[in-house]
């Protein structure tokens, strides 16, 4: 009885991390206007990336709501999973400063509007792609957490395949618009992990 309210505590606090992880996108994402003129890169990869990572996103409730996939259990300690809930709670931190800092300058798809700015203060000063730093900073702390290796596939999978194939372009899209400036910034900053030493 004790294992399993302690189950259930978990479940509770990763569909309410879950919920306040898709309230701010939902916020951020009603802050910025469709009306604007985007000038897109690969277009239908982008929508397909864009819905394989929002269906991935939307089924990580199959964990707090069901017991379907309970087989795929981690026998983590709860303080490793307490952990992973705090560090659920960072990478939200770091997603909603990302998208604060970012402004109207965000998209969801790879696209850059007439009036993009370089972004590089807040969380950009120290990495160019705070934005993944925090997906994956909340796909560590969601496995952890849940302690069930389908939830930690089903959000860092399509994740780190995004990643894979999307970064080198958005830098180029980038170094395209905004040419030595975003070369200067590139020697400055990390990827998704700040420079020890510039």
């Amino acid at each position: 009885m004790i294992k399993a309210n302690s189950e259930n505590l978990f479940r509770i606090s990763f569909g309410i991390l879950w919920i306040l992880y898709l309230g701010i996108r939902i916020y951020f994402q009603g802050k910025i206007s469709s009306k604007r003129n985007l000038v897109r890169t690969n277009e239908k990869q982008e929508s397909l990336f864009f819905r394989i990572f929002a269906a991935a996103y939307l089924l990580l409730p199959i964990y707090c709501l069901t017991s379907w996939i309970d087989f795929a259990h981690f026998p983590f300690p709860a303080w490793l999973r307490w952990a992973g809930g705090i560090i659920t709670c960072a990478g939200i931190a770091l997603f909603s400063w990302a998208h604060y800092v970012l402004g109207r300058n965000w998209t969801a798809v790879l696209a850059l509007s007439e009036e993009h700015e370089l972004i590089t203060h807040g969380p950009y000063r120290y990495v160019r792609h705070p934005m993944y730093s925090a997906f994956f900073t909340i796909g560590i702390g969601f496995l952890f957490l849940s302690a069930n290796w389908l939830t930690g596939l089903i959000y860092l999978g399509p994740l780190i395949l995004m990643y894979e194939v999307r970064i080198s372009r958005e830098e180029e899209m980038m170094i395209g618009r905004f040419g030595e400036a975003y070369r200067q910034y590139m020697k400055k900053t990390g990827r998704i992990l700040p420079r020890l030493r510039n």
